[in-house]
């Protein structure tokens, strides 16, 4: 029920309709609220059609996608600029 709070939200390579079928309503739920919704994946399945943005990815491109998504979060709020609440976050669950 969180994703009704979440102000983006990406799926990889599921098809929420069928595997989170109880769940799935809380995803057009937040878009009315102003929720962006990204799918990640290889087919323009039944969840990417109401999707904000596809990402046709290739087999194990999800890697490198998220592990380019980790360089610009670290890096941004790390490296760059010191979050005070970031770098606690990390001294306390890393």
């Amino acid at each position: 029920a969180d994703w009704y709070n979440s102000k983006f939200i990406v799926s990889m390579a599921s098809n929420m309709n069928m595997t989170r079928t109880p769940d799935v309503h809380f995803i057009a739920e937040a878009r009315t609220e102003g929720a962006k919704f990204v799918v990640l994946a290889p087919d323009f399945s039944q969840v990417a059609k109401y999707c904000d943005e596809w990402i046709p990815i290739q087999a194990g491109q999800d890697t490198a996608l998220w592990m380019a998504a980790n360089h610009v979060i670290l890096k941004e709020y790390y490296i760059d600029r010191q979050v005070p609440y970031f770098i606690d976050y990390v001294k306390r669950y890393t």
